[in-house]
C-alpha cells in the first residue's frame, strides 16, 4: 500500500476520511452484520435420539455382527435401529455441514480485518514517520490527528475481531460435539447428509 502523506496533509480531511472509510467500512460492515446473526443451537432431541439407538444397538448385537457391519457393511439380519440411524445421521451430518460453513465465513472475515490491521498499522507508521521531519505546525498537528483516528480504527477492528473469535471458538466446540457424535455411528463416514437421506425415503 504506497500512500503520499504529504499530499493527503495537503489535501482537504474528507480525502483521509474517505481512505479510511474505504479501508474499514466492508470489515466493520460484515463483522456487525455476523455478530448480530444468531446461530441454532445444539439439536438436543436429535443427540439424545442418536444416542439412545447406538445403545439399544449395542445391547441387541454382539461385537462380531457388529465389526462385520463396520468393516464389510455385512448384516447377519436387518435391523431397524441402523436404518434409522442413517436417517438421523445424515441429520447430525447436515447439521455438522451448516455449522463448517458458519465456521468458514467467520475465519475469512477475521483473515480480512488481519489484513486490514495491517494496512493500518503501516500507515499510522508512515503518519508517524512524517511527523517527525514536518516544520510546519498545522500540518504536524493535523497528522497527530489523524494517527489518533487511524489508532482509533484501530482499536475498533480488533474488538470486532476478538468477538469473531470468541463466535469462532464457540463454533468450534459446537462441530466437536458433532463430529464426535458422528463417528460413533457404524459406517459414518459413508454417511452423505443428502444422498442416504434420499435413498431411503425412495426405497
Amino acid at each position: 500500500m504506497r500512500i503520499n502523506i504529504e499530499k493527503i496533509l495537503q489535501s482537504p480531511e474528507s480525502i483521509f476520511k474517505d481512505i479510511l472509510q474505504k479501508l474499514t467500512e466492508r470489515d466493520i460492515k460484515d463483522a456487525k452484520d455476523e455478530l448480530k446473526f444468531k446461530y441454532p443451537e445444539i439439536d438436543t432431541v436429535l443427540f439424545d435420539a442418536i444416542k439412545l439407538i447406538l445403545s439399544d444397538l449395542k445391547n441387541e448385537e454382539n461385537y462380531i455382527n457388529r465389526l462385520l457391519y463396520r468393516i464389510f457393511k455385512i448384516e447377519v439380519r436387518r435391523n431397524i435401529r441402523r436404518e434409522q440411524l442413517i436417517i438421523l445421521g445424515s441429520q447430525l451430518k447436515a447439521q455438522q455441514k451448516d455449522i463448517k460453513r458458519d465456521m468458514y465465513r467467520v475465519k475469512i472475515y477475521i483473515d480480512n480485518i488481519s489484513s486490514t490491521l495491517k494496512n493500518l498499522e503501516r500507515l499510522r507508521t508512515a503518519f508517524k514517520d512524517k511527523s517527525m521531519f514536518l516544520v510546519d505546525e498545522d500540518l504536524k498537528d493535523k497528522s497527530i490527528y489523524y494517527i489518533g483516528r487511524i489508532e482509533y480504527k484501530i482499536r475498533e477492528l480488533k474488538n470486532y475481531k476478538k468477538s469473531l473469535e470468541e463466535s469462532l471458538n464457540s463454533l468450534q466446540l459446537k462441530e466437536k460435539k458433532y463430529s464426535s457424535l458422528l463417528k460413533q455411528i457404524p459406517r459414518y463416514y459413508e454417511i452423505n447428509e443428502e444422498i442416504y437421506l434420499q435413498n431411503y425415503l425412495t426405497r
